[in-house]
């Protein structure tokens, strides 16, 4: 189990090949850098760094005329050496502009993406500073967007109603198409036990995806996960969760594999590990299948967990830990409506006594 898995040796392999496919892409002057990066960063940390790095570089292709003509990967050196932070400053509007097609045009970025973008440009100029490449670092005389309080976003989740129709459309296997309803018919209890699963540990998308069968344990009804970040965590779960798996590893799971052989825990149509993404397919069309407004996503399931598991029990650190959030503000920030919930409870409180007044009088 953990990083020794066969599932996350290959998601590691491939995500030093696509660092290494981008970093040949560059210019032979920012090898280095990536280079570095891999002896300070995890692989997910080098590949975001190398990505931005590359758009910077598309940006320079684009808009600087000494570019033009060149590949990316033979930008000389003396354009990265003479650019001004004016020039930094014009990167950080390339950014703003946004270059993700949608169904509505070119959406605007937002502010955390070009601090993400600038991080990692920052941190490419500090490497060419640290080894002499340069003598003056642009980044440092940028425009820093100013920090202002950030815009309180609703957390999205499900209400409980939702969470009880959602489980129905499981279970009855509702589906608009009758196509649709025999597919899911035959991946019934392993959808169950995934979502089931979700909502009552509120574990990540990729952590479910990465469960071998003997990351299980239902003597101490407990299971093994690889968190963001690489390290192994273990979780307890209950009996309706048990229930749900074990129905599903005993009933399905072997006909599912079709004589495969496999160590993953949840098996696709394909007879093999199931993907990230076709347990975010599986999971919004059961979310359309119950009739919510919004996409439903394994997120909002990680969420819904969050909120509930606060409301119950009211302990921030709790719910913290059991997220596998180091920082107890990301699960105030992002997880649980910590503000909604404390505007209910302060409505019931009788702080002038006056509720027993109005019961006396009555």
């Amino acid at each position: 189990m953990g990083k020794d898995s066969a599932y996350y040796i290959s998601l590691a392999q491939k995500r030093r090949k696509d660092t290494d496919t981008l970093k040949y892409l560059l210019p032979q002057y920012a090898h280095g850098f990536v280079d570095e990066c891999l002896l300070k960063y995890q692989l997910s940390t080098v590949f975001n760094y190398t990505q931005d790095i590359y758009f910077f570089y598309r940006f320079l292709k684009e808009n600087n005329p000494l570019c033009k003509n060149f590949e990316i990967k033979d930008i000389p050196f003396e354009v990265i050496e003479n650019l001004s932070h004016q020039d930094i400053n014009e990167f950080q509007v390339y950014i703003a502009k946004g270059h993700k097609p949608t169904s509505k045009g070119i959406k605007p970025a937002e502010d955390r993406a070009i601090a993400r973008k600038m991080a990692a440009l920052r941190r490419f100029y500090k490497y060419l500073l640290d080894n002499d490449y340069l003598r003056v670092d642009p980044t440092l005389k940028a425009v820093k967007k100013s920090k202002t309080e950030p815009k309180k976003k609703e957390i999205r989740r499900l209400r409980p109603d939702q969470v009880m129709s959602l489980m129905d459309s499981v279970k009855s296997v509702n589906s608009e198409s009758y196509h649709s309803r025999v597919m899911s018919e035959v991946t019934a209890k392993r959808d169950l036990a995934i979502i089931t699963l979700l909502l009552n540990t509120g574990i990540r998308v990729s952590e479910c995806a990465g469960l071998d069968l003997t990351d299980i344990d239902f003597e101490e009804n407990k299971l093994a996960i690889v968190r963001k970040g690489g390290y192994e965590d273990h979780l307890y779960f209950k009996k309706g969760v048990k229930d749900a798996l074990t129905d599903y590893i005993d009933n399905e799971r072997p006909s599912l594999l079709n004589g495969e052989k496999s160590e993953a825990l949840f098996i696709s149509l394909k007879h093999c590990r199931m993907s990230v993404r076709s347990i975010q397919y599986m999971i919004a069309k059961y979310g359309k299948n119950t009739g919510l407004s919004e996409k439903l996503t394994p997120h909002k399931l990680r969420r819904t967990y969050g909120t509930a598991l606060y409301n119950k029990t009211g302990d921030i650190y709790m719910v913290a830990d059991v997220l596998g959030h180091k920082d107890v503000n990301t699960t105030i920030n992002h997880y649980v409506d910590i503000e909604e919930e404390h505007k209910k409870k302060a409505s019931n409180v009788d702080i002038y006594g006056m509720d027993d007044d109005v019961n006396k009088s009555n």
